[in-house]
C-alpha cells in the first residue's frame, strides 16, 4: 500500500525543522509528502523549503487565508495518491519505527484507521513559559493514545466514504472526533505502539489570553459534537462536560455543596504540578481563580457550540 503523509502548517517555524527530521529517517518508507500551509505568517514555509529542497520531493499546497485544519486535511486527501493516508502535525518528534508501527495493522482489512501514543516529556514542558506550563500541566509527564490527528493513520477509502473530514462544522478542532465516530462504523480502529513527543511551540509571549483562546476552541467544537449526535455515552458525556455539570451543580439543592468542594480542588488539582514546581511565581496566586473562571469560559463555548452546531472559532 501506498502511503502519503499530509502536514498541515501554521506559524510551526519553532518546530517543523525537528518534524521534518524525524520524518525523513523513518525505517518504513513513505512515498508522498503532502504540505497544507494555511496561511502562516512566521517562517514555516521558509524553514520548510530550506529544509526540504533537493532532499526530497514533496507537494505543497499554500492556502491564501487561513481556511481550517478540517479544510486543509481535505486539500490534502484529494491530492493525495496514497492508499493510506497519516496526517502529522508540525510540532512533535517521531521515532524511528513510528510510521512503521503506525500502519502495520492495515493488513488486516478490516482496519480503517490507526492511532498512537503521544508523550508530553517533563524536559518538554519545563521549556515552557508560567503561562503555557499551566495550561500543558495536566499532561506534563504523562502518556495518552488515540486519534487526535498528530501522527494517525487513515485507510483512503474509508474517509471518502465517509464524506472526508466536516469542515462546515468544524475550524480548529473536533474534526477528529467526527471522524472517529463514523469511521467506528466501517470498521476497526487500531491502537498503536507508534510514539511520539508533542513539542508545541515554546512561546515565550504565550500569555493566560491564550489560554482562554484554546479552552473556547476546544470547548465549542465539544458543543457541536454534542450537537451532530457525536456523544451519545455517559462517560463520554462526563469526561467531555465535567466543568459545565460542576456549574450546573451549583443550582441543584444538595448538590451544590458537593459542587463547591469539587470546584474548589479543581482549581487547585487541574494545575497542581504549577503549584509544585512553580509555586515561588508570583503568579501563583491567581491560578486557582484563573481555573475557576475557565469553568464559565468552557460552559459558555460549550452551550455556543451547541447551539450554533457550528465552530465559529
Amino acid at each position: 500500500m501506498k502511503i502519503t503523509v499530509i502536514m498541515p502548517v501554521y506559524n510551526g517555524e519553532s518546530t517543523i525543522e525537528k518534524t521534518l527530521v524525524g520524518l525523513l529517517v523513518q525505517s518504513k518508507k513513505f512515498d508522498e509528502l503532502i504540505v497544507i500551509d494555511d496561511g502562516s505568517k512566521d517562517r514555516s514555509v521558509e524553514r520548510l523549503k530550506n529544509f526540504l529542497d533537493g532532499r526530497m520531493d514533496y507537494n505543497l499546497i499554500q492556502n491564501e487565508k487561513r481556511l481550517g485544519l478540517a479544510a486543509g486535511y481535505n486539500r490534502g486527501i484529494k491530492s493525495a495518491k496514497g492508499d493510506l493516508i497519516v496526517t502529522l502535525h508540525q510540532d512533535i518528534i517521531l521515532e524511528k519505527d513510528s510510521l512503521e508501527k503506525l500502519v502495520e495493522p492495515f493488513h488486516d482489512k478490516k482496519v480503517v484507521a490507526a492511532s498512537h501514543i503521544v508523550s508530553h516529556p517533563l524536559e518538554v514542558w519545563n521549556k515552557y513559559n508560567f503561562w503555557q506550563k499551566s495550561f500543558f500541566g495536566r499532561l506534563a509527564g504523562k502518556d495518552f493514545s488515540g486519534i487526535d490527528g498528530k501522527f494517525d493513520a487513515f485507510r483512503k477509502s474509508a474517509l471518502e466514504k465517509a464524506g472526508l473530514f466536516d469542515d462546515k462544522h468544524f475550524h480548529t478542532a473536533g474534526e477528529d472526533g467526527d471522524m472517529v465516530f463514523k469511521l467506528k462504523k466501517m470498521g476497526k480502529i487500531a491502537d498503536t505502539e507508534a510514539r511520539i513527543i508533542h513539542l508545541h511551540k515554546v512561546d515565550p509571549n504565550f500569555s493566560w489570553k491564550d489560554i482562554v483562546h484554546k479552552q473556547a476552541q476546544y470547548s465549542e467544537a465539544q458543543g457541536v459534537l454534542l450537537a451532530l449526535g457525536r456523544i451519545r455515552n455517559l462517560e463520554t458525556f462526563g469526561r467531555s462536560f465535567f466543568r459545565e455539570l460542576m456549574l450546573l451543580a451549583l443550582v441543584v439543592p444538595y448538590l451544590n455543596i458537593v459542587s463547591l468542594i469539587s470546584i474548589a480542588l479543581y482549581s487547585f488539582l487541574y494545575t497542581k504540578i504549577i503549584f509544585e514546581k512553580n509555586y515561588k511565581d508570583k503568579r501563583i496566586f491567581i491560578l486557582s481563580l484563573f481555573n475557576i473562571f475557565l469553568l464559565f469560559v468552557s460552559s459558555f463555548y460549550s452551550l455556543r457550540g451547541f447551539i450554533y452546531g457550528k465552530q465559529r472559532i
